[in-house]
């Protein structure tokens, strides 16, 4: 059993702690939360210990939940790595790659540490990740109705994070060029995005993110040979669309033409909860020494490529 302590108790921290409770290799020893009365409040109703400081949640823990706004991520994690526990941390990993990569060099026990990409568990992401072969171009939509949680980032850092995760994990080629722009309209960085990335493979990837838009949209469009890919990551559905040379005669002519026959496949996908299947493999990296799902390293990698698109839209954004 794996003594686990969560810190952040806001949206997605009460999801964490709901999810971990379900998860019989984990033992929640503490909550903490800067809302002492929201922390007494949960700790009460699920029958938990309240911590009165974060050092009193890492000396119960061997393992501690970040689920904190990201700008405090770094100072938590670091502190935790210091006293030899094991991490979840919600992504965004840390604002900056500074940090991220501090917090690399820091994890000088080889501890655990995940990062909250929580897509890639998502089970229409999963259905067809066996599918992407060599995709010449992929599509990335996420529209999200306004919520002021997330806005102290870039929409970059806060939504199309997701997407330029998945990207990565999909396409295993150095990144040739980068074009970015974007439109400010209540944050003070930019609240809609686009972004194109070129990749040395010959694979461009096109990424939309709004999150002031008028409905919720997450869907990601793969094209490769013969095969389309359509990801429907909110509502968890997936269809393959597979065209097949048909060789037919022209009766006047003599001469053999070629017509596409379409064949659509929809992949059976199996109920899940992306949030709990990330801890259970937190659980089972922490049990077996197996490699994170999500590693710091690979998020250092995502956090450079939001960097890049960044300090590009910095050039061409509106307002």
């Amino acid at each position: 059993m794996t003594k686990i302590g969560i810190i952040g108790l806001g949206h997605l921290g009460k999801i964490h702690l709901k999810l971990l409770q379900e998860i019989d290799g984990f033992e929640i020893v503490g909550l903490f939360d800067i809302d002492s009365q929201l922390t007494n409040d949960l700790a009460k109703q699920s029958n938990l210990r309240a911590c009165n400081s974060y050092k009193e949640l890492l000396e119960l823990s061997e393992a501690i939940d970040i689920v904190t706004p990201s700008l405090t991520h770094f100072e938590l994690a670091a502190i935790a790595l210091e006293h030899g526990k094991h991490l979840f941390i919600e992504k965004p990993v840390t604002p900056t790659v500074n940090e991220a990569q501090k917090l690399l060099q820091l994890n000088q026990k080889n501890l655990v540490i995940q990062v909250g990409h929580v897509e890639r568990f998502n089970p229409a992401y999963t259905s067809c990740t066996a599918l992407f072969k060599t995709p010449h171009l992929i599509e990335f939509k996420r529209f999200a109705i306004y919520n002021p949680r997330g806005t102290d980032v870039s929409v970059t850092l806060d939504l199309m994070v997701h997407d330029l995760d998945i990207l990565l994990d999909t396409i295993k080629s150095p990144i040739k060029n980068i074009s970015a722009h974007g439109h400010t309209e209540i944050s003070k960085s930019a609240d809609v995005a686009e972004a194109t990335i070129e990749f040395e493979n010959g694979c461009v990837a096109i990424l939309s993110t709004n999150r002031n838009a008028s409905g919720n949209i997450r869907e990601i469009t793969a094209y490769q040979h013969n095969t389309i890919i359509n990801i429907d990551l909110l509502q968890k559905k997936s269809v393959i669309k597979e065209f097949k040379n048909l060789h037919k005669t022209n009766r006047d002519s003599g001469q053999n033409s070629q017509d596409k026959d379409v064949l659509i496949k929809y992949p059976i996908i199996s109920p899940s909860n992306a949030i709990k299947d990330e801890l259970l493999a937190f659980h089972k990296s922490i049990t077996t020494g197996v490699k994170p799902a999500v590693t710091l390293e690979e998020a250092i990698e995502v956090l450079k490529l939001v960097q890049s698109i960044d300090e590009k839209i910095l050039n061409h954004t509106t307002k």
